[in-house]
């Protein structure tokens, strides 16, 4: 062979391998030219998909803040006004609490209620301690009259209990004997000396009796 025919042969496979590599070439660039653009569709078909998850995600917690923080004003507002009534109502209590101590202060002061109330404070006082002398007379006459076997008081210790020397005599009160004893008549007076010795043996009342006998003899 010579070198001609060679040369020739050898032009002819490189023609042959170039046009091959031109056809894979190309080949490979129409493929990844399609394959790029199936992966750019698809790539932003998902990008469209995860965005709009995105937005549709913070949309949702965005409505979920604004609802807890609406909540949480609403809650702090009711909180601040029942504060405020509360401290309302009791500055309003005291301040109704203080007038009627100052009214009640300004009754009380008032002449004729102090001289009332002392009247009344001594009118108690004097009850008192009357009540606890005939009490005191009262339980000291009791071995007095124990010992005295004389029979004269003996037959005036049991009179009638229709004999009482005044109209329901024995529901009145010391107190009232004795007023009553002031305006009675000597026999009248007599009369109720004898029935308080044998019955009750109040001192206060046989005292007024026998001083209201001494100013009528």
């Amino acid at each position: 062979m010579t070198r001609k025919n060679q040369l020739r042969r050898s032009g002819t496979r490189l023609q042959r391998q170039g046009a091959l590599w031109f056809r894979q070439t190309r080949n490979a660039g129409e493929t990844f030219v399609v394959e790029a653009q199936d992966a750019s569709v698809t790539f932003g078909r998902d990008m469209r998909t995860a965005g709009a998850k995105l937005v549709a995600t913070a949309g949702r917690s965005a409505q979920g803040f604004q609802k807890a923080l609406h909540k949480e004003v609403l809650d702090w507002q009711a909180l601040v006004l029942q504060t405020r009534d509360g401290y309302m109502a009791a500055l309003e209590e005291r301040r109704d609490r203080v007038e009627h101590q100052a009214l009640s202060a300004r009754e009380a002061l008032k002449p004729g209620a102090v001289e009332t109330t002392v009247l009344q404070s001594a009118h108690d006082l004097l009850e008192l301690a009357q009540s606890r002398v005939d009490e005191r007379l009262g339980q000291a006459a009791k071995p007095v009259a124990a010992k005295a076997p004389s029979k004269p008081k003996t037959a005036k210790a049991s009179p009638k209990k229709g004999g009482s020397p005044l109209r329901n005599y024995d529901q009145l009160t010391a107190k009232d004997v004795v007023t009553r004893v002031q305006k009675l008549s000597g026999p009248q007076a007599t009369a109720v000396l004898d029935y308080e010795r044998s019955r009750k043996k109040r001192a206060t009342v046989i005292r007024a009796a026998e001083q209201r006998l001494t100013a009528a003899s």
